[in-house]
């Protein structure tokens, strides 16, 4: 998806302390980087499996670069052991944003066909080394061409997935972009009538994106940028309900320095990991609550 057109643009440039829930705090520690063993390159748009043993990425995300969905084993929190392109998803064109539910399901973000389609969204099933069975999710397809599905993330059973959905008209920024719902059935994944409801506390006249859900689905972490030209910020936000069917209320922010994005949260809620820009640089990092 980001290298077609205004998308690659938004998606190279995109490389207060919260409410908490009764059960959980939000204090942070200072962030610290993780490590993929027998990796040397950029890593960008992290997501832990439910399970924790693995972790997903995709390579940095420019126009011209041939960007790629990776997967690494887990050696403890901070320390993961590549093991290579995940098979099953790669395509001449960008391949990223991977998400998983616990039992496998997996989708991700790929342009491949969106000229002909207007879809961006694949799913299919990992089986510990590769992803089989991929299907375009044609049902979210987008109502004309400039609007574009570029991140998405699965609820833990697999039965919901938010995305984000933005409109680009040349610029190096969408003209809008914010988080939607959708629900799984028969023939995939498509959009829920009740998604404005839900998210309706979420999504402000600023840029949301790449969203992230607890396991529990009580907790919903995103990507904010705000402002404008050089002044722009890049931050991650968190939003909590009461219960699934509840809407999220207003989101605060995660008090992390520096160009942050792409949250993915362990299991047990403990560890929130994320990419982060440093000396120019895409990398994984970690803090803990």
């Amino acid at each position: 998806m980001r290298k077609v057109g205004a998308v690659a643009a938004f998606l190279s440039f995109c490389a207060a302390i919260a409410v908490a829930t009764p059960s959980r705090a939000n204090d942070w520690s200072a962030p610290e980087p993780v490590r993929i063993e027998g990796y040397s390159g950029e890593a960008m748009e992290p997501f832990l499996a439910r399970d924790g043993q693995y972790l997903f990425f995709n390579t940095r995300n420019d126009p011209g670069v041939d960007t790629d969905i990776h997967f690494a084993r887990r050696r403890d929190d901070v320390t993961f052991v590549h093991q290579g392109v995940l098979e099953g998803t790669h395509s001449p064109v960008l391949d990223g944003v991977p998400t998983m539910s616990r039992d496998g399901h997996f989708c991700f973000i790929s342009p491949r066909d969106y000229g002909l389609t207007l879809n961006t969204v694949f799913c299919g099933r990992f089986d510990g080394k590769h992803v089989v069975d991929v299907v375009p999710q044609m049902d979210l397809k987008t109502a004309r061409l400039g609007r574009v599905i570029f991140d998405v993330e699965l609820s833990s059973d697999g039965s919901q997935m938010i995305y984000a959905e933005g409109a680009f008209s040349g610029g190096a920024v969408p003209d809008d972009a914010d988080l939607h719902l959708a629900e799984r059935g028969a023939s995939g994944y498509a959009r829920s009538r009740d998604g404005a409801r839900i998210l309706q506390n979420v999504n402000t006249d600023a840029l949301e994106y790449a969203p992230a859900l607890s396991a529990d689905g009580l907790e919903l972490y995103f990507t904010r940028m705000t402002g404008f030209w050089i002044f722009r910020k890049v931050q991650i936000y968190r939003a909590v309900r009461t219960n699934p069917a509840a809407a999220f209320g207003e989101a605060a922010l995660v008090p992390i320095d520096g160009f942050v994005e792409g949250p993915t949260l362990s299991t047990d809620g403990h560890s929130l990991y994320f990419h982060k820009l440093v000396d120019g640089h895409f990398g994984i990092w970690r803090v803990t609550r």
